[in-house]
């Protein structure tokens, strides 16, 4: 049963008049930006064929005086004029207010009045050791502090009252995005980050009377110092999700609302914390759980192409729940100058897409500069002019509107996913072998930084996720191995036709967990015990129901870091009946299915720095595409042809190209000369990308790229850009 017209996230995808939709996004900051550009800015973004426009709305920026909220008028306070410039452009909108909304703004865009650092009277988000939680000049208030609830709460039931008027099908308002990365970026910190402050200490011991919560005084061995840990995690997630929904609450029950959750972190955030931060970002996101309130993320992770580390931090972002990618770095030059490349935002996009993104975000899509002091970062030391304007310096769309170097590519980029839209809303990624998360031991996990140099936790010792869950995912992507992340305990019961099942133990493990993997087995399911079979429950007292029942039927093998992986793939290949096996390759191919087997999305990337010709087997039937290094490419097979096709074939960064070779079987898409291209096979609907008199538009920019499209031989309609010239479709008239 679909939903009706009114918009809605079903599973992850925002439904719109009855239908899945795909979300093509483009951050546009109006905020930064003089209101005589405004309209420009929005027909470029249309035309760069973008659908939806996404935007913060800073708190700070519309609070002119304490409690006083500025909509309307002159300048770019005018938010009112903003959508209803949206509107008559043809656009979507995606409002984000925070509260907190990072943006590089002063204090995240929060008023200062809010800060413990003014108001004393207010309780600061603090840590294990009690430390004030800082963000730039202020220290942050914690997000359970009454008078912050009632401040934040206000804040949004503003928001909610002023965008009604805009809500879809009346408006272009579709949805709004509430927190950034959770109450302060908090997604991807530590567990002892926060919040130890007094209404913090008070919410956690209503949750768990009697525990005390753990501290960096001291870990005792036994099974309380197992049940603090344990309860804390689970309270950080909890408590997170309830203040996201209060908060969607405060927007209003008839507004779509979402949240967004980061990549774990880099080693180099806090590299005496590295230990323990992949099992920090499982338990406060609850990754691999169905959540109650939708959820995308952001990807701010480092190069995928160059970078082992930042690809498997993208990956897990993609695959740690269903919903789209909102923020891709595309401008931001000081956040990773790569992003200036073309080839590498669309590299990162596609990745997200092939691992089940639900849609994309150009972030920003346009550059931007004319804002007050009052949104003025101070310039860290070291980094003069890193804030200063144009903010999005390297976006696609210039300062004065006009097409900057990259815009012919995301031109390129949006024909092919607005054509292939319905495809991409109801696909998900094939099903392969399920990476069991398990709250309880990421709960232990993410203090092993702190308990590496102590003695005596043998028993409650548990195989960290750094050295179980990050080796397998690094072995999957290097083998091109399908695999899901499914958390292990949960409402639902494990079910062996969602495929074999992978899970991490160590010497303890809950006694209902034991039990909910033993019926697991019973019922035929695959299992592969990495680590050991537990003999303790959560209360370190004998229990070995999970080995009583699975005696002689569940394979276990040691938890030795790099061998996870191939012997993950062995186990595959001896004992199990799965759909998807590894298919080694000098790239990284991954793939998304339907209901119906024979329509397939096959996602090909080249992570390395020379042209390479991937070839792989879909069914019965060879798919191959050459690829320029750094560059990739997404193959449709349909019923054995090939149905459409991207390929980014211009690597900007290295000046690079090949040009377009596609092959589904006997069908074969080429052309003369290096070039993106998009081919689209059948009705595609691309009204979102066309208005009144469009024609093909060179896409300008410092390299001279020259765009055309044209309905080519076979009932393709193909869009290219090339550095020079125009480049000409080869194709063989396909029966």
């Amino acid at each position: 049963m679909s939903p009706g017209r009114r918009p809605s996230f079903v599973d992850g995808t925002l439904w719109l008049d009855g239908r899945p939709r795909f979300l093509i996004a483009g951050e546009y900051p109006y905020y930064r930006d003089d209101p005589e550009r405004w309209a420009a800015k929005l027909d470029s973004m249309r035309e760069a064929g973008i659908e939806v426009v996404t935007c913060y709305v800073p708190w700070r920026h519309h609070e002119i005086a304490c409690g006083d909220l500025c909509f309307a008028g002159d300048g770019n306070r005018d938010l009112v004029g903003f959508l209803e410039l949206i509107a008559a452009t043809g656009l979507l909108a995606v409002l984000k207010p925070g509260p907190f909304v990072h943006a590089e703004l002063p204090f995240g865009g929060l008023p200062d009045r809010i800060s413990p650092t003014l108001d004393p009277g207010r309780h600061a988000a603090r840590s294990a050791d009690g430390r004030p939680l800082p963000y730039q000049q202020f220290v942050l208030p914690s997000a359970l502090d009454p008078a912050y609830l009632a401040d934040a709460t206000g804040w949004l039931r503003a928001v909610g009252l002023l965008l009604r008027p805009f809500l879809h099908p009346g408006g272009p308002v579709v949805a709004v995005q509430i927190g950034n990365e959770g109450h302060y970026g908090e997604t991807a910190l530590p567990l002892d980050a926060l919040d130890y402050s007094q209404p913090g200490a008070q919410a956690f011991a209503r949750f768990a009377p009697g525990v005390a919560a753990p501290t960096l005084a001291e870990f005792p061995c036994s099974a309380n110092g197992l049940l603090s840990l344990a309860s804390w995690a689970r309270w950080s997630a909890e408590v997170l999700a309830a203040g996201m929904a209060a908060l969607a609450e405060a927007i209003g029950p008839d507004v779509p609302v979402f949240t967004t959750y980061s990549p774990p972190a880099r080693t180099d955030r806090d590299p005496g914390r590295a230990a323990g931060r992949y099992d920090a970002w499982l338990v406060r996101n609850r990754v691999g759980a169905v959540t109650e309130l939708p959820r995308a993320y952001t990807s701010w992770t480092g190069n995928v192409i160059s970078d082992q580390e930042a690809l498997v931090n993208y990956v897990l972002a993609a695959k740690g729940g269903r919903g789209p990618n909102i923020e891709e770095n595309w401008g931001l030059r000081w956040a990773d100058s790569s992003c200036a490349f073309p080839v590498v935002p669309i590299h990162h996009t596609l990745l997200g897409v092939a691992c089940g993104a639900t849609g994309v975000a150009v972030y920003p899509a346009c550059a931007t500069a004319g804002w007050g002091e009052h949104l003025a970062v101070a310039q860290p030391a070291g980094d003069s002019g890193q804030f200063d304007p144009p903010y999005g310096d390297a976006s696609p769309i210039l300062l004065d509107a006009t097409p900057g170097p990259a815009f012919a590519a995301v031109r390129v980029l949006t024909h092919f996913l607005a054509g292939r839209q319905h495809e991409l809303a109801v696909s998900r990624p094939e099903n392969g072998v399920r990476w069991g998360v398990h709250p309880t031991y990421a709960a232990v996990g993410a203090w092993d930084w702190a308990m590496n140099s102590r003695a005596g936790h043998g028993d409650w010792r548990v195989p960290s996720a750094d050295r179980t869950l990050v080796p397998f995912v690094a072995h999957c992507l290097r083998r091109n191995l399908p695999f899901q992340l499914a958390e292990l305990t949960g409402r639902v019961a494990l079910d062996p036709a969602a495929g074999p099942l992978v899970a991490a133990s160590g010497r303890f493990m809950e006694r209902a967990l034991q039990q909910r993997l033993a019926r697991f087995g019973e019922r035929g399911g695959s299992l592969l015990v990495i680590g050991e079979l537990p003999t303790l429950d959560e209360d370190l007292r004998p229990c070995v129901e999970l080995a009583d029942a699975m005696a002689g039927r569940v394979r276990v093998v040691s938890g030795d870091g790099q061998s996870i992986g191939a012997t993950v793939e062995e186990w595959l290949n001896e004992s199990c009946d799965v759909p998807a096996r590894a298919r080694p390759g000098a790239w990284l191919e991954l793939r998304r299915t339907t209901a119906d087997p024979q329509e397939v999305l096959v996602f090909l990337f080249n992570r390395t720095g020379e042209p390479l010709r991937a070839r792989t087997a879909c069914g019965e039937h060879v798919v191959a595409a050459d690829l320029v290094g750094g560059g990739c490419a997404v193959v449709q097979v349909s019923h054995g042809r090939l149905g459409a096709c991207y390929v980014k074939g211009l690597n900007e960064q290295t000046g690079d190209g090949v040009p377009v070779r596609v092959r589904v079987g006997r069908d074969l898409l080429r052309t003369d000369r290096p070039c993106d291209l998009s081919a689209l096979r059948g009705p595609s609907d691309l009204s979102a990308l066309r208005g009144p008199g469009d024609g093909p538009r060179g896409g300008g920019g410092e390299r001279g790229e020259d765009l055309a499209a044209e309905r080519g031989p076979g009932g393709f309609e193909v869009r290219t850009v090339a550095v020079r010239g125009e480049a000409r479709v080869v194709l063989p008239e396909i029966p």
